[in-house]
């Protein structure tokens, strides 16, 4: 009761000093200021400072408490005048001085901030929280040994300064002192217990040396004392997202995202794991709404453009990732990424340029020799495959994301050098990682092609009740991974009235959504006995509606998804008119060129030869099945020897069965600009070479294996 009434008469004193009509002393006047700014009243405090300086312009003191109170209300530069007033007034006084530099530095003034407080310092050397500013201007200026020297110093004049030992932490982290930063940030958490913003440096600086376990218990610690912490979750976010534990990552940041829906880190990594999930869709909004507050984000662009690739929306890709390239120059994701859409858009001297200088800027981002692989030639790039000989020999992580794609890279190079033993050895190891990292049930993929067969037999196709949908434009080209099918594509869609929409989903796809809006329907192959003529209708319609979206009035539209070989059965009921290639290649060919290939889809079967070659023989026997039983004249086995003995009398062939007059310009398919985002992307920009036809012999007994899984049953 007391204090309350305390309380009233103070506002009432400070109503009548903001009026003008109450008369005080100076010093009265100055220490009501001050109190009024100590308990966040900052605009009251404005007010009485007004007032006294209005009366007695030369009270230094009103002047810095206006500064101070100013600047707590957002407003930087008038707050600088202030303080510049003051230090006029009292040029001695090295409080000023340290405001002042506090100010100048959270403006961005770093010069004039580290001037400002070494002049509070050489009027109180003593003063540990000037010292310990000075460092953090030092820090924010770069500067990390002599911000270092400064928070030493501080912590030397006041051992027990917790912000000091967490600063000092910072600064070593930064010149690679780890155990120096470890020590600094357990000392400021020895003397302050409750210190969020420790426990949250600690995290990362764990995280980065891959010391997950405790990291996690350190951020969590930072999340528990701050609810609130956004730089906390995102923190945690990214240690799960590294791990790979995407769900856990995506529900921290959801966190985040309630607490800050426009938070800019969240909102990026939240776009990169929708992205890695395919939900692309979810992605593109993320990385839309940081654009939206601030369009030159590099790495928004980044990420857009990435999300745009996956899409096949390959110009605007193209454009935002130029333009990501353009902001952050010396980003080398960004460049390793536009370099890879410039790769699918056929400008293969220009992906190459930008891939190579991301390898410069940072030499550990292995992946992008990955992406040059099909880009170089390493026998005629001495100096690159000398640096990634280097690098492939003293490479050191646990990160088996990274050393991963090495394997391949540096397999590639020993391959064009003539060291195929070796560069088979290292093929091995990649496969035996990725292998890993994948679930595959190789007894259950067996029975699910004896099932396909079961079902689709030739009785069953012949007499389904279903009539079909009319048309006659589509193709679908078929066939194991590397078997030539994106050249033979690529030779197609160079025929004006042929459309090359590529390796699109949209069949598998429609078929999850019948599923989800028919949930009493079987998986397939099981759900063909069940479903109705109005369900096959919905189905065939949905997939005809993205089929020729894009394909304008093109006579043929082909899709090039391989798998669709399981389906071949349905899309013949579906769409009796249509037309099936299977791209057929040397198996032992087919299946190493599968091997040597790190695929951005998983193929579970393609890492390890014994699982591969007898996957092979499953293909082979169903693609047996459907030549005998569909129709004759509906599918066509086109073999990748005779197109690159004679690519003219092979298209001619592929031509004749699709109904089509010949166009010359089929033979000049690698003129083509028309986008290409598989794994043969570089090769199809080529004209026919025979280099890859027995390429198998050149490795040796160490292929016997895979030669033995695809010969013996």
């Amino acid at each position: 009761m007391q204090q309350a009434m305390i309380d009233r008469r103070l506002e009432e004193i400070i109503q009548k000093v903001e009026k003008g009509t109450m008369k005080m002393s100076e010093q009265q006047a100055i220490s009501i200021a001050g109190y009024l700014f100590g308990t966040g009243r900052y605009k009251q405090a404005e007010n009485v400072c007004r007032q006294v300086i209005k009366l007695r312009p030369g009270v230094a003191d009103a002047h810095s408490i206006l500064g101070v109170a100013l600047n707590a209300q957002g407003k930087p530069k008038d707050a600088i005048s202030s303080l510049k007033r003051a230090i006029k007034l009292a040029p001695k006084n090295a409080a000023y001085f340290s405001n002042l530099g506090e100010m100048q530095r959270q403006s961005g003034n770093l010069a004039d901030a580290i001037v400002a407080l070494q002049e509070s310092l050489a009027l109180a050397p003593r003063n540990a929280q000037a010292h310990n500013n000075l460092g953090i201007a030092r820090f924010d200026s770069g500067n990390m040994k002599e911000a270092a020297e400064c928070y030493r110093k501080a912590i030397e004049l006041q051992p027990d300064f917790a912000e000091a030992h967490n600063n000092l932490g910072n600064a070593l982290r930064r010149t690679g002192d780890i155990d120096g930063a470890i020590d600094a940030y357990q000392n400021a958490l020895a003397v302050r217990e409750r210190y969020p913003e420790a426990y949250n440096n600690l995290g990362t600086l764990l995280r980065e040396m891959g010391k997950n376990e405790q990291a996690e218990h350190a951020l969590r610690k930072a999340i528990g004392q701050n609810s609130r912490y956004v730089d906390a979750y995102v923190n945690l976010a990214s240690l799960y997202a590294a791990d790979g534990k995407d769900v856990e990552a995506l529900r921290q940041l959801g966190e985040v995202l309630k607490i800050a829906p426009r938070e800019k880190r969240a909102l990026i990594l939240t776009a990169r794991l929708q992205c890695k999930r395919t939900n692309f869709a979810a992605a593109e909004r993320a990385c839309r709404m940081v654009l939206t507050d601030d369009p030159k984000e590099a790495e928004a662009l980044t990420v857009l453009g990435m999300v745009l690739h996956e899409l096949d929306r390959y110009d605007e890709a193209v454009e935002l990732l130029a333009k990501a390239a353009e902001l952050a120059p010396s980003n080398a994701e960004t460049l390793n990424l536009y370099g890879v859409a410039l790769k699918s858009v056929g400008r293969l001297d220009d992906a190459r340029a930008q891939i190579l200088k991301g390898v410069e800027l940072n030499p550990r981002m292995v992946g992008a020799y990955a992406n040059l692989n099909d880009l170089v030639d390493y026998s005629k790039e001495t100096e690159l495959y000398e640096r990634l000989t280097k690098i492939a020999e003293n490479f050191t992580s646990n990160n088996r994301e990274l050393v991963l794609p090495l394997h391949y890279a540096y397999a590639k190079a020993l391959d064009d050098n003539g060291e195929h033993a070796k560069a088979l050895e290292h093929y091995i190891a990649g496969g035996r990682i990725k292998r890993s990292q994948l679930t595959y049930n190789e007894a259950e993929t067996h029975k699910f092609f004896d099932d396909v067969k079961n079902v689709f037999t030739a009785d069953f196709i012949a007499n389904h009740s279903f009539e079909g949908l009319p048309g006659d434009r589509l193709l679908f080209i078929v066939g194991m991974p590397r078997s030539g099918s994106t050249l033979v594509e690529q030779i197609l869609a160079s025929h004006p009235a042929v459309y090359g929409a590529g390796e699109v989903k949209y069949f598998t796809q429609g078929l999850h959504r019948l599923r989800d809006r028919f949930p009493s329907l079987s998986r397939f192959p099981e759900m063909m006995t069940e479903l109705k003529s109005n369900q096959l209708k919905l189905l065939g319609e949905g997939y005809l509606e993205s089929m020729y979206r894009n394909a304008g009035d093109a006579r043929i539209v082909t899709d090039k998804l391989l798998t669709n070989y399981f389906f071949v059965g349905m899309l013949h009921v579906l769409f009796p008119n249509a037309k099936f290639i299977n791209t057929r290649r040397d198996p032992v060919d087919s299946c190493l060129s599968a091997f040597t290939k790190l695929f951005k889809d998983d193929m579970p079967h393609s890492y390890d030869m014994g699982e591969l070659g007898r996957y092979y023989r499953q293909y082979d026997a169903l693609m047996k099945h459907w030549e005998a039983v569909l129709p004759e004249g509906v599918l066509k086995v086109v073999e990748y020897e005779n197109v690159v003995a004679d690519t003219e009398k092979e298209a001619r062939g592929i031509i004749e069965f699709l109904g089509l007059d010949w166009d010359e310009k089929m033979l000049e398919f690698h003129k083509s600009s028309r986008p290409v985002k598989t794994a043969s992307v570089a090769q199809v920009r080529q004209p026919i070479y025979k280099t890859a036809v027995q390429r198998w012999k050149k490795y040796g007994d160490g292929l016997q294996p895979l030669i033995d899984a695809i010969e013996k049953p």
